[in-house]
């Protein structure tokens, strides 16, 4: 296992995620008569995932360094300023995107206007917690103690899009309703993007937490993704572009992260 740190942390963050999951596929499909919460896949399944192989394979120090990244909130503004507002100009071109295609967007129908503050609030708590401490505080630096940068985002970016395919059988869901390519390449899309921010603002899972929550909210608030097939593809193309416009300079980055593990913790 220390040999071996990422291939033991995406083996048990798919597990026990997956596990999760299947119970309620498994449910919907009359196998068995009971189901885990999904909730739990997150809660449970990637802290466990993030912070136990930390500690099996680094010990106290790659817990250490997980935990501050975590709290790491002393950063450049600018980059608190992009993790806010960047994703809520990628929906609001979105939504006048799809007022140009005359498919216009669904804005507050699946969320109202008055949730949105709590909505954000729970989103960058739950975020910071799980999915942004597993893909970004653990995975991503180190990947990128092996390729550069965007190769890194790209590589995470296809591993959380796949990881996120039961999801797709779960009826209900959000991804059950949308092709699974299209989410592929957003993911990737936004995989790029937090990968930006993480490596300019010293390496901090609170700044890819809030990337995360206000483009997840944003994406529900406005309906971009689920107003019609033509406004999603159009909303898709403009993460895809703005993926594009960071890649250069994420490109032009040091092989390592800013704030990179230590050898040993590696």
């Amino acid at each position: 296992m220390k040999r071996y740190p990422l291939i033991t942390f995406f083996v048990l963050a798919f597990l026990l995620t997956w596990f999760v999951w299947g119970t309620s596929i498994a449910e919907q499909n009359g196998l068995i008569s009971w189901h885990i919460p999904q909730s739990l896949a997150f809660w449970l399944g990637l802290p466990i995932a993030s912070f136990g192989t930390a500690a099996l394979t680094g010990g106290w120090p790659a817990v250490k360094d997980l935990l501050l990244r975590i709290i790491r909130v002393v950063v450049n503004p600018i980059w608190y300023a992009v993790a806010l507002f960047l994703p809520a100009v990628l929906v609001t071109l979105g939504v006048l995107l799809g007022s140009l295609l005359g498919t216009p967007a669904a804005v507050g129908v699946a969320v109202p206007a008055s949730a949105l503050v709590g909505l954000l609030a729970f989103n960058a708590w739950m975020w910071l917690l799980t999915e942004e401490t597993a893909w970004r505080g653990f995975a991503l630096p180190r990947l990128q103690s092996r390729f550069n940068p965007l190769t890194a985002s790209v590589i995470l970016g296809v591993i959380w899009a796949v990881w996120h395919l039961p999801l797709f059988f779960i009826k209900d869901s959000f991804q059950s309703q949308i092709p699974f390519l299209g989410f592929f390449l957003s993911t990737v899309a936004t995989s790029v993007l937090i990968g930006w921010l993480f490596n300019h603002a010293k390496g901090s899972v609170l700044i890819a937490a809030l990337f995360h929550a206000v483009m997840d909210v944003g994406i529900a608030f406005t309906g971009v993704m689920s107003s019609g097939a033509l406004l999603f593809w159009g909303f898709i193309t403009l993460q895809v572009i703005a993926a594009l416009a960071v890649s250069m300079n994420l490109l032009r980055l040091k092989r390592f992260e800013r704030y990179p593990l230590e050898p040993a913790q590696a």
